[in-house]
C-alpha cells in the first residue's frame, strides 16, 4: 500500500502539523541546553571566592567558550545540511555532558578554561547551530510566527535558569550546580532528540504552508555537490559576509550586559540572588520581543526594524554609565531586554530574504562564527577593565558602540531584490532531471 501525503484543506489559517512539535522541542533545545552558558555570571563571584582568580581571568573561560563555539559553528552547520540536525543534536548533547561533569571538579584555571572553554563550546556549536536551518525546512509559509516562538525560548531560558543557578549555588555550592543542572539537562535534550524528525517527509507531510500549486521542495537531505555550489553563489554576495559581522557586533553588545551586569550590581551592594533578577528581568522582557520580532520583520520590512532593536540594545546600557544600579534597576532591565530581545529575532526572516528555501546551515555557521566571536569579546572585555580601572563604565560603552554600529550595518546591507543568485528550488529541480537522464 503506497502512503499518501497530508491533505491540509487551508492552509491561510492555522492547523495541526508536526511543524509545531519541531518548533517546540528546538525551543526547549534552546532553553535548556543555553541557560547554563547565559547564567554565567552567576558564577563569577564563587569562583573567585573559592579560587581567588582574577575576573579576567575567570572571564576568559566564557571567552573560550564562544570563541571555540563560534569556530565550531560553520562545520556544525554544514554537518546539519548533509548528515541532518537530529544527529547532530544527538552528539552535541553527549559532548555537553561531559563538558558539564568535567567543569564540576576543576581545581586549576586553567582546567576551567579548557572543560567549560572547550568542551562545552564545542557542545553548543553542534547542537545548537543545526536548530535554526532546521526548523527553516519545516515552514513554506509563516517562518516568522515559528522563529518568534523559538527566538522567545533564548529569554525563557536566562529568567527561568539564573535565579535557579544562583539558588543552587547559595545552598549546595557551584560544583553541585554543574552537577545536577549537567545530568537533568542531559535526560530532557536526549527525551527532545528522540521525537525530532529532520524534514516533513519523515512524517509523511509538506512544509507548513504549502498551497496547491507551490513548486515541490526536496524531501531528503540535499545532494553535495548542488549544496556546495550553492554555497559558492552565496559567498560571492555582501550579504552573506556583513550578516556574519552584525551579529558579531549585535552580541558583542549584550554580551558585555549578559556576564557583567550581575558582578556590577553585587559590586555596588546588591545580593547575588538579588542581582541575578536583574538578568531574570530583562531576559523575561526580551522574550515579547523575540516572540513579536521575526513577525514585524514580515510585515513591515526586517532591515528597518532589525536597526530599530539594535538601537534599543544600546541606548539603555547609558543608564548603566551616569546612574547607580539601585535606582535604575526596573527602567533598565525593561529597556534593555525591548532591545535585546528583538536585536536578535529577525536573522531567519532576513536570510529567507536573501537566500530563498537553500539549506542554511553552512550560512548560518558562518554567522555563528561571528556571534561567537562577539560573544567572546563582549564575555571577556568586562574583566579586564574592571581589574585595570575598578569599573565596568569602559566595558559599557564598548556595548553601546557596538550595538550602534551594527544598526549602521543593517541600514548599508544590499537591497535583497537586488541581489542576484539562482533559486535554489530551481536549481534543485535540475539537478535531479539531471542524475534521472544519467542514471
Amino acid at each position: 500500500m503506497i502512503d499518501e501525503k497530508i491533505e491540509h484543506p487551508n492552509t491561510g489559517t492555522f492547523y495541526w502539523h508536526y511543524a509545531w512539535v519541531i518548533v517546540v522541542i528546538i525551543a526547549g533545545m534552546q532553553i535548556v541546553g543555553t541557560s547554563i552558558r547565559m547564567a554565567f555570571g552567576v558564577f563569577i563571584d564563587p569562583l573567585q571566592t573559592q579560587f581567588g582568580w582574577s575576573q579576567g581571568g575567570i572571564g576568559f573561560a566564557y571567552a573560550i567558550c564562544s570563541v571555540v563555539s563560534a569556530v565550531v559553528s560553520p562545520w556544525a552547520g554544514n554537518m546539519g545540511d548533509r548528515f541532518g540536525a537530529k544527529k547532530a543534536m544527538l552528539f552535541g548533547t553527549f559532548v555537553f555532558l561531559i563538558g558539564m561533569l568535567t567543569t564540576a571538579f576543576v581545581q586549576n584555571l586553567w582546567q576551567f578554561w579548557f572543560t567549560y572553554g572547550v568542551i562545552l563550546g564545542i557542545a553548543q556549536a553542534i547542537f545548537l547551530v543545526p536548530l535554526i536551518p532546521a526548523a527553516m525546512i519545516w515552514f513554506r509559509r509563516h517562518l516568522g510566527l515559528a522563529m518568534g516562538l523559538i527566538m522567545a525560548s533564548w529569554g525563557i531560558g536566562p529568567a527561568l535558569a539564573t535565579p535557579l543557578v544562583a539558588f543552587m549555588i547559595e545552598n549546595f555550592g557551584w560544583s553541585a550546580a554543574f552537577v545536577y543542572i549537567g545530568i537533568v539537562s542531559t535526560v530532557i535534550m536526549l527525551a527532545l532528540v528522540a521525537v525530532f524528525k529532520n524534514r516533513p517527509a519523515d512524517v509523511n507531510d509538506e512544509p507548513y504552508g504549502t498551497t496547491e500549486g507551490d513548486p515541490p521542495l526536496s524531501d531528503k537531505l540535499p545532494p553535495a555537490v548542488l549544496l556546495e555550489e550553492f554555497k559558492g553563489h552565496m559567498r560571492k554576495t555582501a550579504a552573506y559576509w556583513n550578516m556574519s559581522s552584525i551579529h558579531f557586533l549585535g552580541c558583542v553588545g549584550h554580551a558585555v550586559i549578559l556576564i557583567w551586569i550581575i558582578p556590577m550590581a553585587t559590586s555596588q551592594g546588591l545580593s547575588a540572588i538579588d542581582a541575578s533578577l536583574i538578568l531574570t528581568l530583562f531576559s523575561a522582557v526580551s522574550i515579547a520581543t523575540r516572540l513579536t520580532t521575526p513577525i514585524l520583520c514580515e510585515r513591515l520590512g526586517v532591515r528597518t526594524v532589525m536597526t530599530v532593536f539594535y538601537i534599543l540594545q544600546g541606548a539603555p546600557v547609558l543608564l548603566l554609565i551616569f546612574s547607580s544600579m539601585d535606582s535604575v534597576f526596573i527602567v533598565f532591565a525593561i529597556s534593555f531586554g525591548i532591545g535585546y530581545g528583538g536585536e536578535t529575532g529577525g536573522f531567519p526572516i532576513l536570510n529567507r530574504k536573501y537566500f530563498g528555501h537553500a539549506p542554511m546551515g553552512g550560512a548560518h555557521g558562518f554567522q555563528m562564527l561571528g556571534a561567537g566571536i562577539g560573544m567572546a569579546l563582549g564575555g571577556w572585555v568586562g574583566g579586564p577593565v574592571f581589574d585595570i580601572f575598578g569599573s565596568y563604565d569602559a566595558a559599557f560603552a564598548i556595548s553601546i558602540i557596538a550595538s550602534f554600529a551594527g544598526a549602521v550595518s543593517i541600514i548599508l546591507l544590499e537591497n535583497p531584490a537586488k541581489l542576484i543568485i539562482p533559486d535554489w528550488q530551481k536549481s534543485e529541480e535540475e539537478y535531479e532531471k539531471t542524475v534521472g537522464v544519467i542514471s
